[in-house]
């Protein structure tokens, strides 16, 4: 547990890493009643269903002109309302090295918050 999610009152918090997209691709689906905000490489978008979000991981791997080795980081909490919340990180890195390079990328994926309270 990090200080930030003990300010922020999360509860249940669960770390997970793993190599590829099939992790991410498992978690959106148990979230599948969620709407999720995705931010690409050069548009976010708010506001959108699991299988749009699919579509869209899809569309923007594909467009990719270099070939990534892509890491999984998956957060799940639950958050000081009772809702359970979903954060994942997608990393492509060019190179098998763990140093910086210009050419690797983010793709950040989260739950938005449900405005009526259910889940």
């Amino acid at each position: 547990m990090f200080l930030t999610d003990l300010i922020k009152r999360r509860k249940n918090i669960i770390n997970q890493e793993n190599q590829g997209i099939n992790l991410a691709l498992h978690l959106i689906n148990e979230f599948e009643d969620r709407t999720f905000t995705f931010k690409g490489l050069t548009k976010k978008y708010f506001g959108i269903r699991r299988e749009e979000l699919i579509k869209l991981i899809q569309e923007e791997l594909e467009s990719m002109i270099v070939l990534y080795n892509y890491t999984t980081r998956a957060t799940t909490y639950t958050d000081k309302k009772g809702i359970s919340q979903l954060k994942i990180r997608l990393i492509g890195k060019v190179s098998m090295m763990h140093r910086y390079n210009p050419l690797d990328i983010k793709l950040d994926i989260t739950t938005e918050t449900v405005q009526n309270g259910s889940t």
